[in-house]
């Protein structure tokens, strides 16, 4: 079965009254919704408040939800406008360097390659420049980018997630590439990808 109707018949059984469907939509986006808020806040421990500030609001507003959009696209949008209160919260409470340690994000490494430290140490430096650069990016090239590339998410659902018009959402995302394409050009051309 599909799961954007699978996500519409769980939500139709939440309004009916059998709120154990939530637990349902919960267990299927939870972790891709954590993904995605930890690389907008660069926090663990932010990303897990924000991913259960997410839910929170969207069981709160279940009830009265009419499907204009994918369900995953609404919790996308929820969590996008958590993400941008988190910035701005805390641009207000302290300026930060993205180069802290506190800050800094272990990116995971693929078991199988775990007997070769070699590898590993040139994985997490390729991943750490491809993080500085995407970081270079402007907020809306970065955001489109993201969900993207990183979420999957077509041209259409990024437009509702950020509320975008589509040719705009066309420009972040070529702007984005071509930018990513010159930061990361050494990367290529030392045949270290």
């Amino acid at each position: 079965m599909d799961t954007i109707v699978e996500d519409e018949m769980l939500v139709a059984q939440f309004q009916a009254g059998r709120h154990h469907a939530f637990d349902e939509l919960m267990k299927r986006y939870k972790h891709r919704i954590n993904a995605y808020l930890l690389r907008s806040v660069r926090s663990y421990e932010d990303a897990e408040e924000l991913t259960i500030e997410v839910f929170f609001k969207a069981y709160r507003a279940l009830d009265s939800w009419q499907p204009q959009a994918r369900f995953s696209t609404w919790l996308y949008r929820i969590a996008h406008n958590l993400s941008i209160d988190h910035h701005r919260a805390k641009s207000r409470r302290m300026t930060f360097s993205l180069d802290d340690e506190e800050m800094a994000i272990e990116e995971p490494v693929a078991s199988d390659l775990g007997s070769d430290p070699a590898w590993q140490l040139e994985e997490k430096d390729r991943n750490c420049l491809i993080r500085a650069a995407v970081d270079q990016l402007s907020p809306n090239q970065k955001e489109v980018f993201m969900l993207n590339r990183y979420e999957g998410m077509q041209i259409k659902e990024i437009t509702e997630v950020l509320g975008m018009a589509e040719g705009t959402v066309k420009v972040h995302l070529h702007r984005a590439m071509k930018k990513l394409q010159v930061l990361l050009q050494p990367l290529w051309e030392g045949n270290e990808i």
